[in-house]
């Protein structure tokens, strides 16, 4: 049996023709919820969010990667609920988890537990713009971390362009 241990950190894998990958210009909140949706920076701007300081990049296996300058960002469990999870048991969120997709196909998972009741949750934000401006070509239209983990490098998905919210069991 073989291990494979990737993080965000790695280069992105080649496309299969070869050609640079198109990165979304909006995300997709979708899976197993009401009203599937479709937001873009400017749909992210007129909701309540914050502004990320001092977020360092560290990934598991070679520390920092740098601290980005500051970033406006929403709160990731914002978009789950306009996007109305679709509980049909009174406990099914103990079941859910949220499948962050970005370039090249990154993923990150999170679970239900972490968004709406852990101190993690606040941190687990999208980010959308730097200085007023659109985020640098370089990490895609929108990027997806968690302020809080230890190494914040494996769940740093740049390029989001897919939330999904899947119900495990």
């Amino acid at each position: 049996m073989t291990i494979a241990i990737v993080d965000s950190c790695a280069k992105d894998a080649a496309s299969a023709t070869g050609e640079p990958e198109m990165l979304a210009t909006s995300v997709r909140v979708e899976g197993c919820v009401l009203k599937p949706l479709e937001v873009t920076a400017r749909h992210l701007d007129a909701l309540e969010g914050a502004l990320v300081q001092d977020f360092d990049v560290i990934c598991t296996w070679d520390g920092s990667h740098g601290v980005l300058p500051p970033l406006r960002a929403v709160f990731v469990g914002d978009l789950l609920m306009q996007a109305q999870p679709a509980f049909e048991q009174r406990v099914d969120f103990k079941r859910m988890a949220l499948v962050a997709e970005g370039r090249g196909g990154y993923r990150a998972l999170y679970s239900w537990g972490e968004i709406f009741n852990s101190p993690l949750g606040r941190g687990i934000v999208v980010a959308y713009a730097q200085d007023g401006q659109p985020l640098p070509g370089d990490k895609g239209c929108f990027v997806l971390f968690s302020r809080h983990d230890v190494a914040t490098g494996p769940r740093y998905v740049q390029g989001l362009r897919r939330l999904e919210l899947v119900k495990v069991w």
